[in-house]
């Protein structure tokens, strides 16, 4: 996930609560609703808000994205990653290797082993789904997993299913679902009042 100034997005300061991140939210995606007019760059501007809803509202994508600027973890390489330095470490001499039995692996691994153990996976359901809710089984990486999706689920909603992501040296990571509700091209009259039902439970 490309870095992105998510307060700015809702245009709030870093230190906002919970209650004001919510209602900002609300406040910007009013404006900005493609339904009410909220002009030709409406849904692009609305998709950008809602993930800037999605980090802010969650404590742990927060704090990573506060940490790094990215839900993604740690960044290294060109651009705006971080080096050495910006985590302690500028005097510290690399040429020996990380070795074994400690040291500066197991000081990485704990910094980063649980981000870089969370596993990111997108699922599709249908519109009566969405509005009714339902149990979806699949399976990620020979696991088999079940989530029950509550009615309502909104297009684009996250699960965090704790440990159900990869496994590292500190335990296993969490497992983090996205929703995407898939609308037919060609759709009943029966399957608009779902789709118009479920756009209003927002």
């Amino acid at each position: 996930m490309a870095n992105k100034n998510y307060y700015e997005t809702l245009g709030i300061s870093k230190d906002a609560t919970p209650d004001q991140i919510k209602a900002a939210f609300r406040r910007m995606a009013m404006k900005h609703h493609p339904d009410k007019g909220g002009g030709s760059d409406a849904e692009a501007k609305f998709k950008e808000i809602n993930e800037a809803y999605q980090v802010l509202s969650d404590p742990q994508k927060k704090s990573m994205y506060d940490q790094f600027g990215t839900t993604d973890g740690p960044q290294f390489g060109g651009g705006q990653g971080r080096g050495a330095s910006d985590f302690g470490f500028g005097n510290y001499d690399f040429s020996g290797g990380f070795g074994y039995g400690g040291g500066i692996g197991d000081i990485f691994e704990g910094l980063f082993g649980q981000a870089m153990a969370q596993l990111q996976v997108q699922i599709e359901i249908s519109i009566p789904q969405a509005v009714l809710g339902d149990l979806l089984k699949f399976n990620i990486d020979g696991k088999n997993i079940e989530l029950n999706i509550p009615a309502g689920t909104q297009d684009g909603q996250q699960f965090q299913l704790r440990g159900k992501g990869r496994q590292f040296k500190g335990g296993v990571g969490d497992l983090i679902v996205s929703v995407h509700v898939k609308i037919p091209r060609h759709i009943s009259r029966e399957q608009r009042d779902l789709y118009e039902k479920l756009k209003n439970s927002r």
